[in-house]
C-alpha cells in the first residue's frame, strides 16, 4: 500500500484515487454509492463468503450516474477447462504440480503453495462464477432515506469475461444493477 501511495502522491492523484485495505466482507468505513470503481486481483477465490464480499462491493459502488456507470473489475484464477485445447492442459497441469513443487522450492513455504493449487482448484469455473455475480441478492437502500427497500435487490452485470494464461485466469467486468422483486 506504501508503494502505491507513493505513487499516488508522485503523479498528484491523492484526490481522486485512495487505496486501503480492510476486509471484503464488511466495509463499514465505507459510505454507500460512493465509488465509480472497484477491483480485486487473486482474492475472491480465498473469501470463505464470496457473495457477502460482493454485495458489499455492490453496496459501495454508485448506481445512479448513467454518464459514468461504476464498474468492478476481478482478475481470478480458474483451472482451464476441458474445452481449452492442449495448451488449457497444460496450464492445468502446471498450476497442479508445478507451481506448488516450485514455489515451495523457491520460498521455503510449501504450505502456502498446496493452499493456491487447492484454493485455485476449488473456485468456481468461470461460468459459474458469472452466474453468482448476476445471481446475486443483495440488500438495497433507498437513496432518500436510508432505508432497506423491499422490493429491490442488488446483482452485478457482467459485461465482459477476458481469458488470460491459456484459461487459467479471467477477468470479470461487472456493472452494478438493481433488479425488483417480480410478485403476481
Amino acid at each position: 500500500i506504501s508503494v502505491g501511495n507513493d505513487k499516488i502522491t508522485r503523479h498528484n492523484l491523492s484526490n481522486i484515487v485512495r487505496l486501503g485495505l480492510g476486509d471484503s466482507r464488511k466495509l463499514d468505513d465505507v459510505v454507500d454509492n460512493s465509488f465509480h470503481a472497484a477491483t480485486m486481483s487473486f482474492g475472491i477465490r480465498n473469501v470463505p463468503e464470496k457473495e457477502m464480499a460482493l454485495c458489499e462491493i455492490h453496496r459501495i459502488l454508485k448506481k445512479s450516474d448513467s454518464s459514468l456507470p461504476s464498474k468492478l473489475a476481478i482478475m481470478e484464477f480458474s483451472e482451464p477447462g476441458p474445452d481449452s485445447g492442449v495448451l488449457g492442459l497444460v496450464a492445468r497441469f502446471f498450476i497442479r504440480h508445478v507451481v506448488p513443487s516450485l514455489g515451495a522450492l523457491l520460498s521455503g513455504a510449501p504450505k502456502e503453495y498446496m493452499h493456491l493449487q487447492k484454493s485455485i482448484k476449488e473456485f468456481p469455473s468461470p461460468e459459474k462464477f458469472v452466474e453468482m455475480m448476476e445471481g446475486l441478492k443483495c440488500p438495497a437502500r433507498s437513496p432518500e432515506n436510508d432505508e432497506l427497500e423491499v422490493h429491490t435487490f442488488g446483482a452485478f452485470r457482467v459485461t465482459e469475461v477476458i481469458n488470460l494464461n491459456f484459461g487459467s485466469v479471467q477477468i470479470y467486468v461487472a456493472t452494478p444493477i438493481l433488479k425488483k422483486y417480480v410478485t403476481e
